[in-house]
């Protein structure tokens, strides 16, 4: 990524890690707008405004939250986390009686097949000038590692990244399915030997497990069987064993080990991701680049705590409180892409 815009002078690979704060500052997010993509602490009052209540899942997932936390003010990881450890409970010490078992159960069951339809309240069919300003920046070399389960960066890096992206190899792990729905290598030129990478330690809402292979599809807000939707659930104590996330792990430890740009973007690093606060403490060196995107002052603070060890006097820190204003200072979008909504 070519870094003069932010008077640093020089091209460097880049690392972007992007958080749930990124989506919800799309173009297209006003603030008015009743659908938002939801964050973790809004989720079930966004999901109780978004016009879905009529749906059975959503319904029985919002009357058992009310009932379970006595508010719908609860966050997402508070809600699964709890859920899940009860349902663990009941199981290793039963007394008899497997109805509050099912509840809990069928209630994580709910929450899978009810996300991607949250999601697609506010974002189907929509492309984000501000995401496609960072797709076009970005050059072969650069990784993008998004925390989100959405596919907004993703859509924005195909409309925009051309044969510098590579669905196929892209996302850090082999992937099938309908490529052409997340590339577009028309028109000349050869790929180059680094591509941009999309590498998402959490999962993705267009990522489907199918046969022991991970395939891509065309509509990452469809209805899914039990079991296909790849994503790390929103748990204070999260598990990465399993593949594809021990390997797209792997390949976000050792990218952010060898950066010497960052950006970080609408990321507040909660607590509870461990993994990640251990990432940045441990694997990122010293940073000649830092440029922070967050409009809370206390989330921006947290960042830079984290990465106390690799921030000196030498290194040229940029800070933003909006994605619009680092946009601002981004090449613009090719013309010709999909509408922006």
């Amino acid at each position: 990524m070519d870094l003069t815009p932010f008077n640093f002078g020089r091209r460097r690979e880049v690392a972007v890690i992007v958080g749930a704060g990124a989506t919800r500052g799309a173009h297209f997010i006003a603030p008015g707008t009743v659908c938002k993509p939801p964050l973790d602490s809004d989720f079930f009052t966004l999901l109780r405004a978004s016009g879905l209540t009529a749906d059975r899942d959503v319904h029985r997932l919002l009357e058992f939250v009310q009932r379970e936390f006595g508010s719908l003010r609860v966050g997402m990881e508070a809600f699964y986390s709890q859920a899940s450890l009860y349902d663990r409970f009941i199981r290793d010490v039963p007394i008899g009686g497997k109805g509050r078992r099912r509840e809990y159960r069928s209630n994580l069951t709910y929450f899978e097949r009810v996300l991607p339809r949250l999601f697609a309240t506010s974002l189907a069919g929509k492309v984000c000038r501000f995401h496609e300003a960072l797709a076009t920046a970005a050059q072969p070399g650069d990784c993008f590692i998004s925390f989100n389960y959405d596919c907004l960066l993703d859509r924005a890096v195909k409309t925009q990244g051309g044969r510098r992206w590579s669905a196929v190899t892209g996302y850090g792990f082999p992937v099938g399915g309908d490529i052409g729905a997340w590339q577009d290598h028309s028109g000349l030129g050869r790929l180059p030997t680094t591509p941009v990478r999309i590498l998402k330690p959490h999962g993705s809402l267009n990522w489907r497990w199918r046969d022991h292979k991970l395939v891509l599809v065309s509509d990452e807000y469809a209805s899914h069987a039990a079991g296909e939707l790849v994503i790390v659930p929103p748990l204070w104590q999260k598990s990465f064993d399993e593949e594809p996330y021990q390997t797209i792990w792997q390949e976000t430890r050792r990218t952010l080990s060898s950066v010497k740009a960052l950006l970080v973007i609408g990321y507040s690093l909660p607590e509870t991701d461990v993994y990640t606060q251990a990432t940045l403490r441990m694997d990122v060196q010293q940073l000649d680049f830092l440029c922070i995107v967050n409009p809370d002052k206390d989330a921006r603070d947290r960042i830079s705590r984290v990465l106390r060890s690799a921030v000196t006097t030498s290194t040229h820190v940029v800070e933003f409180e909006w994605l619009r204003d680092l946009a601002a200072v981004l090449p613009p979008p090719r013309v010709g892409t999909a509408p922006a909504a």
